[in-house]
């Protein structure tokens, strides 16, 4: 029987979102908080801006969300989970949501060995204040709290605790 994967806390991923500077430890990008995505959508709708949208789709589909389909923040595991990884926060980093796809379950020897790109570098240095538009997310959660799905409140609640 394989081994259950623990289910990590809101408040657990913020904080590992938050020590990794919001960006994908592997390729460098700063990534994008998803959920928030969603309530931009709903507020652009709700403005009369109606007509499709590009910025959420359930299952991040590049038709549908490309900016979530490459950029969406996602816990990754260092050493998979599925060959003895650990959920604990030191085996946890921030990645977009291609680098998680492409990594996989490699183990570390074979995705460090891969032919890599040239990290995403900032002509003057890496954001200092970028926050995976989150800030964003509780602006937009606050207006509008009767209308947040389940798991938007938890995230409203870990990012205001």
């Amino acid at each position: 029987m394989a081994a259950r994967r623990h289910q990590l806390s809101k408040s657990d991923q913020v904080a590992i979102f938050r020590r990794d500077g919001w960006l994908c430890c592997w390729c460098k990008r700063p990534v994008i908080f998803s959920p928030v995505m969603r309530l931009l959508e709903r507020e652009v709708r709700q403005s009369g801006n109606g007509g499709p949208h590009a910025y959420h789709h359930l299952h991040w589909t590049r038709s549908e969300a490309p900016l979530l389909d490459l950029l969406g923040a996602v816990m990754d595991h260092v050493q998979a989970f599925s060959i003895g990884g650990g959920s604990e926060t030191d085996n946890l980093v921030t990645a977009c949501n291609k680098c998680n796809g492409r990594k996989s379950a490699a183990p570390m020897e074979k995705w460090n060995g891969r032919p890599v790109e040239k990290p995403i570098r900032g002509k003057r240095g890496e954001p200092q204040y970028w926050d995976g538009l989150s800030s964003l997310f509780v602006m937009l959660a606050r207006r509008n709290p009767s209308a947040l799905t389940a798991s938007e409140k938890s995230w409203l609640r870990a990012f205001v605790a």
